[in-house]
């Protein structure tokens, strides 16, 4: 149903899990950081516990915000994921001060945000990955044959965070296509992918983002 023209999704390995918290973003920034250090995966837990402290108000079970998961990526970093692994449903997780001596520190060197659907595409097509947060859809939680229909309805605040990893065309309708890499393990889409039209990004796209 997808021409597939570019698919680097493999190079991040196998899509992970975030379970019921409140953590995409984390999991977005994680893959970023990992792609631009050419690393295997960071510690998602590890990002969360220093958002956290950035944010002063920050409560069990609350979400982070862009600010403190890019400021946190960029100092101190992330170690590799087996040395400090996430913790599924464990709301009350970041606040706990991880090991000391947990080296080396991966750091993003440089981040643009503000990115519109077209540069999201552009940067995809030059094989980088591309973090994307959108308003969420009904649509979102059940793609259809790989594909996340269009709806022009969203959830009231409420808003997702993936990384887009591939480009394609609908072979039918001809319109192009962007392959987003979830974190609700891979029983979602294909493997834990699935393609969303331009259509659909140029409506709910919130906010893109490239390490």
């Amino acid at each position: 149903m997808i021409e597939v023209q570019v698919d680097t999704s493999q190079v991040l390995g196998p899509v992970r899990q975030q379970g019921q918290r409140a953590t995409c973003l984390a999991f977005t920034a994680s893959d970023l950081n990992a792609a631009a250090n050419a690393t295997p995966h960071l510690s998602v837990e590890f990002l969360c516990h220093h958002a956290a402290r950035e944010m002063s108000t920050w409560t069990a079970g609350e979400g982070f915000t862009v600010e403190s998961i890019l400021n946190a990526a960029q100092c101190p970093g992330q170690p590799l994921e087996e040395l400090y692994p996430y913790i599924v449903n464990h709301l009350a997780a970041p606040p706990q001060t991880p090991p000391p001596g947990l080296s080396p520190l991966y750091r993003s060197p440089s981040q643009r945000r503000g990115l519109t659907v077209q540069e999201v595409l552009d940067e995809v097509l030059g094989d980088r990955a591309v973090g994307v947060i959108v308003a969420v859809t009904r649509t979102l939680f059940q793609p259809v044959q790989g594909i996340v229909e269009f709806s022009p309805l969203v959830l009231p605040d409420q808003y997702h965070a993936m990384v887009a990893v591939g480009s394609g065309h609908h072979r039918s309708s001809g319109e192009p296509h962007l392959l987003l890499r979830n974190s609700w393990g891979t029983s979602w889409g294909n493997n834990g992918h699935a393609w969303f039209s331009l259509s659909y990004l140029n409506s709910h796209l919130v906010e893109g983002v490239v390490f």
